[in-house]
């Protein structure tokens, strides 16, 4: 009896190891087994509001509730699963020999999952019980709000496993056991209550706009904008009916990808980045690009990842270089340029074309401009045809042209680049796509009739607090407004008045000097002929 009592001890150790995921579980409550007193609970916890809870019964309990103890063998596969067992792994029938052979947990972990795939597919015919978490999954699910938990009341003893769907966490499935424990202290065999705490992934994803040294959210419009894309890898069980994986990203109309900057990387944790390659790791699409979701949202890329080719590693990077349009698209200021990154994945990896969604969040990038009018300096009228200069650092910068009186910062070897920004008919200059920093006007051509401006008026572009709102601007566009007058040629006084009058005595003046020369002159002559 002792020898039988230590065979059914051991296998029922070795049961309660097989888990396809390790979770840690804790009994409470323990009663002992009578025919009246032969369930227990279990309960689910550490998961999100909203999911949805599964329990599948895969074995059964045999017990002497006279004798109050297990019969050997201790436990039976329901008769669903023995009857695939008896095609797909017929020495695995038999339980206790099933205890022995997977021992190893690679091997446990390869039976269960194919198991699980058969029962999702259901070529394994089993009624699950089912529990929903209340409330709804929010986004981001951190471990300090994974406060979710379900209670399967009364279950029969025997093998569960649990699964968990509809989440935005990819939830790993377990296996608990109901099954009899031997008291030492009591010398009793008891049922307890078994908690398993379950375990998940929790993919996210972040994008950032950056340069080589530093992350910043202001650029004109010459810049080379450098993004960064970070995702978490989902697990999946190699006999995840669904482990699709997608990235993509939507730029607002301002922004402009450059498709063949486009670097996608693979990264371990502690390790370096690895570049992955196209149409062996990921398939990248750009031309009519789309999410893979119901909607069909339009993207600039997407990314379809290869999941057997990239599981080895944790996180996804995708990195990529975009530019401001130079022209009306482009929005200057406060509300600035929207960029996003999502990511889709199979959520629910035993259901085919399951789906679930996380996005970034808006990422904006700003640019600022001046607005100039050009007026009169006596009568505040605007004036047409002058013509400007801007530099910053010293350095004169280039433009286009958009539209008369419009110009977008450019680079010099831009078609159209110029350095000579003119004002419209109106008087108006405005000069669009730039930086922030410490810019000087200069006027190079004065309107037609008047004075053209001795002195450089210094603008500055500042935004302390990264949201396209100018520090020294009175609106909220991230623009600065400014007027620059013009006085005319020379001003003539008026007759009569003070300046007139001078020049009326330094005329007197000079024709007294000259008359007196005049008579000096006279008066030696007829000296010297007398």
């Amino acid at each position: 009896m002792v020898k039988n009592i230590n065979t059914i001890k051991l296998i029922i150790l070795i049961s309660i190891l097989i888990i396809l995921i390790f979770s840690f579980t804790k009994t409470n409550s323990y009663a002992n087994i009578t025919q009246e007193s032969n369930t227990a609970d279990i309960i689910a916890s550490k998961i999100e509001a909203g999911v949805k809870v599964y329990a599948y019964r895969l074995t059964t309990v045999n017990y002497d509730y006279l004798a109050n103890q297990p019969i050997s063998p201790p436990y039976e596969w329901v008769e669903n699963v023995k009857k695939w067992l008896e095609i797909s792994y017929p020495e695995y029938v038999d339980t206790e020999k099933f205890a022995e052979k997977v021992k190893n947990h690679d091997t446990s972990k390869k039976f269960y999952s194919e198991l699980i795939s058969k029962i999702k597919d259901e070529t394994i015919k089993l009624t699950p019980l089912e529990k929903e978490v209340s409330g709804e999954a929010q986004y981001p699910v951190t471990n300090q709000n994974l406060t979710g938990s379900v209670t399967f009341e009364n279950l029969e003893m025997g093998t569960y496993l649990i699964l968990i769907e509809n989440g935005y966490r990819v939830y790993l499935p377990s296996i608990v056991n109901l099954t009899p424990e031997f008291n030492e202290e009591t010398k009793e065999w008891e049922l307890n209550n078994q908690q398993v705490l379950i375990k998940s992934t929790n993919p996210q994803i972040k994008k950032m706009v950056t340069n080589d040294t530093l992350q910043k959210d202001n650029y004109s419009t010459k810049d080379i904008i450098s993004f960064t894309i970070e995702a978490d890898i989902p697990t999946y069980l190699n006999s995840s009916i669904s482990n699709d994986y997608f990235i993509s990203d939507k730029l607002s109309n301002g922004l402009i990808l450059d498709n063949k900057s486009i670097k996608v990387y693979g990264k371990k944790e502690n390790s370096p980045k690895e570049e992955l390659k196209e149409q062996i790791d990921f398939i990248l699409t750009t031309e009519s690009a789309h999410r893979p979701n119901s909607e069909n949202i339009p993207v600039d890329f997407c990314i379809e990842f290869i999941y057997s080719q990239i599981n080895q590693f944790d996180k996804i990077i995708v990195e990529y270089n975009a530019s401001l349009a130079k022209n009306n698209s482009t929005i200057i200021g406060g509300a600035g340029n929207i960029n996003k990154a999502y990511m889709d994945y199979s959520n629910n990896p035993y259901e085919q074309n399951s789906m679930q969604s996380q996005e970034s969040g808006d990422i904006k990038v700003y640019t600022y401009g001046i607005e100039i009018l050009k007026i009169d300096k006596i009568s505040q009228e605007p004036l047409k045809g002058a013509e400007f200069e801007i530099s910053l650092n010293n350095e004169k910068l280039y433009f286009i042209k958009s539209d008369d009186g419009k110009y977008y910062q450019a680079s010099k070897e831009d078609v159209g680049a110029t350095q000579t920004l003119i004002v419209d008919d109106n008087g108006n200059l405005i000069i669009y796509g730039l930086d922030s920093g410490e810019y000087r006007l200069t006027e190079t051509k004065a309107p037609t009739g008047y004075n053209k401006a001795t002195n450089s008026v210094p603008i500055t572009l500042s935004d302390n607090d990264c949201n396209g709102v100018l520090d020294n601007s009175q609106v909220t566009t991230g623009i600065v407004k400014i007027s620059f007058p013009n006085s005319q040629n020379f001003q003539m006084p008026v007759t009569g008045g003070i300046g007139t009058l001078m020049f009326i005595i330094s005329g007197i003046i000079f024709i007294s000097i000259g008359l007196v020369l005049l008579s000096i002159l006279i008066k030696n002559i007829i000296l010297e002929n007398t």
